[in-house]
């Protein structure tokens, strides 16, 4: 199922990719009329974004470069100069291969656009940027704050792809923030001789998600935003980095909501050990001199390129996630719920209905179906292919139990276990599906619910009045939450006598979910059958 999710993580990291031109510090004098604000002891000058009445401050550096000596370290918070930082463009993306850029032009092509409408993608290890969006009309007082981590199975994706441009969502009244961490073994590593430095051993893209927050916190009102309401919200791996904050100690205080949207390796089946993730560190080193493999203080002075390319290669099959290091993650997930005193105060949690649909499965035979089962990760029993009987054709069978192993079933775990916390909890299940025949051969698929989100639909994308009017729905439900805690249209709990459109997820007779789609409404929790059994399997 690992190798399921690689080879679909390139459908997830958004729908769009973007070009940019790195940010430097300018003296030059800004246009007149160009909006600017005074942040961490600058002169920040944005530009008017596409949406009128909404600003754009891109590539706001959170922390110093982490190059050199400071590859493979926490990240060191970012001091202001003191000068006039032109904010109208992004930073380059952190280091990563052209994969899901490849993916994209083939997407776009399948809906008969040119493979052009996708530029070249900078990259850096020089990454760690922010963006920020921001209404220019505040109203009586601070505006809550959503924070957006992309997906990329945590080894690709970028802040920008055009699908997270935040203008849209920003003028529902929200300040919309996406931010970039190191990805691949860049983020996702460790080595024996990091168990004697201070600070990060391991999970460093988690650690980067950490400073970003910590900018905020210290600089967020001077953009209008609120740091007592900080709304985490990400996508695939992205969500499943939240999943791993919004339960630690480290996080406390730095962010108070979370939106979590299709997201991967929540750890139910064991969250890997930091010493194994140092293993990985040894086996890396042997791929480069297998004699004598570099140290700790060489590897910090390989080229990023050649790092990128040695680690692609070696880790191929690795799927790039958080590991216990005890300071972020500080032990499996059973201990950390146990805990209780977790950081998140409400949830927002869903997945789409076809996560791994594929048409090219269509007509296989039971073999197919038998194969997809003995690689899952939980759902791997004669039970399993029994209940998948009545799904008899593969595409839809392997569709059923890749969405329910990976992404539904974990997700409606978490969200009972936060529920029994003493925690609201929504969920809802993206099923929409477009209109037209390249549409339906993707179905309601990882990643689709993204420019809903965002009210970023290409060009290219067929886009009817029913997509529209979806758009404003999920907008305002996303930004209602991160203004109240709670995305319920009728207001309740926070209006007396109001009855809830929207019920919180609880107990088996309260299980029900928003279903987004041409018509949303309220449904039983999907797979009650599949779900019982990976409950059964994971709950120890």
């Amino acid at each position: 199922m690992r190798r399921a999710m690689l080879r679909i993580s390139g459908r997830l990291a958004g729908l769009l990719v973007f070009c940019c031109g790195a940010v430097t510090a300018d003296a030059a004098t800004p246009p007149a009329g160009a909006p600017r604000l005074q942040v961490n002891g600058e002169t920040v000058v944005g530009a008017p974004s596409p949406t009128p009445g909404i600003d754009a401050y891109l590539g706001l550096p959170f922390a110093e470069p982490p190059v050199g000596g400071l590859r493979w370290r926490a990240p060191v918070d970012f001091v202001g100069r003191g000068v006039t930082r032109t904010a109208t463009a992004f930073a380059p993306a952190c280091m990563q291969s052209m994969r899901i850029l490849d993916w994209y032009r083939g997407m776009a092509e399948r809906f008969g656009a040119e493979r052009s409408v996708f530029p070249d993608l900078a990259i850096s290890e020089d990454c760690l940027y922010l963006n920020v969006w921001v209404p220019r009309q505040r109203g009586q007082g601070p505006l809550p704050v959503m924070v957006f981590f992309h997906g990329g199975s945590n080894r690709s994706g970028w802040s920008y792809e055009p699908n997270y441009h935040g203008h849209r969502l920003a003028a529902e009244g929200a300040v919309v923030v996406t931010i970039a961490y190191r990805l691949g073994v860049f983020g996702f590593f460790s080595h024996p001789q990091l168990a004697g430095e201070r600070g990060a051993q391991a999970n460093f893209g988690l650690w980067d998600q950490l400073a970003a927050l910590r900018w905020l916190q210290r600089h967020i009102a001077a953009f209008g935003g609120d740091p007592d309401r900080i709304t985490l919200f990400g996508e695939s791996a992205g969500g499943g980095d939240i999943a791993a904050l919004m339960l630690s100690p480290a996080a406390r205080g730095l962010m108070h909501r979370a939106i979590i949207q299709s997201g991967g390796d929540f750890g139910w089946p064991g969250i890997r050990t930091l010493e194994a993730e140092q293993q990985r560190g040894l086996e890396l080193a042997r791929a480069f001199d297998a004699e004598r493999p570099p140290d700790i203080e060489a590897l910090r002075r390989i080229d990023a390129t050649r790092l990128l390319e040695v680690g692609e290669r070696v880790f191929s099959k690795h799927y790039h996630a958080p590991v216990v290091d005890g300071v972020v993650v500080t032990g499996q997930l059973r201990e950390q719920l146990a805990a209780g005193d977790w950081p998140v105060q409400q949830l927002l949690i869903g997945t789409n209905a076809n996560e791994y649909y594929s048409a090219d499965q269509r007509g296989a035979g039971a073999a197919a179906i038998d194969a997809a089962v003995a690689a899952a990760e939980v759902l791997k029993t004669a039970e399993v292919r029994a209940a998948l009987r009545s799904t008899p054709d593969a595409a839809d069978a392997i569709d059923r139990l890749a969405t329910a192993d990976s992404m539904l079933c974990p997700a409606q775990q978490l969200a009972s276990e936060v529920a029994g916390g003493g925690r609201p909890v929504w969920m809802y299940l993206f099923s929409r599906v477009r209109e037209g025949a390249a549409a339906a051969e993707l179905r309601a698929y990882h990643g689709a619910e993204l420019p809903y989100v965002f009210g970023t639909h290409d060009a290219w994308l067929p886009t009817s009045a029913d997509d529209e009017r979806l758009t404003r729905e999920m907008m305002q439900a996303w930004v209602r939450f991160a203004a109240t805690g709670s995305p319920d249209p009728s207001g309740a709990p926070h209006v007396r006598g109001a009855e809830p459109q929207w019920w919180p997820y609880g107990s088996a007779a309260l299980r029900r979910v928003l279903r987004f789609d041409a018509t949303s409404e309220l449904v039983p929790s999907p797979e009650p059958v599949l779900c019982r059994m990976y409950r059964e399997r994971t709950v120890r």
